[in-house]
């Protein structure tokens, strides 16, 4: 690889980095092995790529290359005659990730409904005109978009899932 495209590489390991550890609130190692782990794609990387790459102590890169396993967020494989373990990203772990998604929105969705239904009973009860009565707008509007988008979600899922079914 060109020092150029390393220089590039190393920008967007940080960037996706500070991303994932925004998103899923994980430590901002465990979150650079991630992205490294994604930019190495199946190849994956050995735990002494990771120490040098990350420029990490070895027992901090293997305390979250653990952490990160247990939560099935990685993986690993051997090659035969190689005493080396090459860590990949859990090809399973996109689908855990849209569930979780799913769940969340879900959860989302109901509080919304229920809400909904409050405000719809304070409405009723309202005697004043419509300037005092809540607008239920935004909340129809918002499950809307949420049932596209996990239909959308549980299409991408159901594909992602054949797929790994077959290779």
């Amino acid at each position: 690889m060109n020092n150029e495209l390393a220089h590039k590489k190393e920008e967007l390991i940080e960037r996706l980095g500070v991303h994932i550890e925004q998103k899923d609130q994980i430590a901002p190692l465990a979150a650079r092995i991630i992205s490294s782990l994604i930019l190495n794609g199946n190849k994956g990387c050995t735990f002494e790529e990771l120490v040098v790459s990350l420029k990490a102590s070895k027992s901090t890169v293997s305390t979250h290359l653990n952490a990160l396993q247990q939560a099935s967020m990685i993986t690993y494989y051997t090659v035969c005659g190689d005493r080396k373990k090459y860590f990949t990203i859990n090809p399973n772990g996109t689908i855990i990730h849209m569930n979780k998604m799913l769940r969340n929105w879900e959860e989302e969705k109901q509080l919304h409904e229920a809400i909904m239904e409050y405000k719809t009973s304070m409405n009723a009860c309202t005697p004043h005109g419509e300037e005092h009565q809540f607008d239920l707008e935004y909340h129809m509007e918002f499950m809307n978009f949420i049932n596209q988008a996990s239909t959308t979600i549980k299409r991408l899922r159901d594909k992602l899932s054949e797929k790994s079914k077959n290779n």
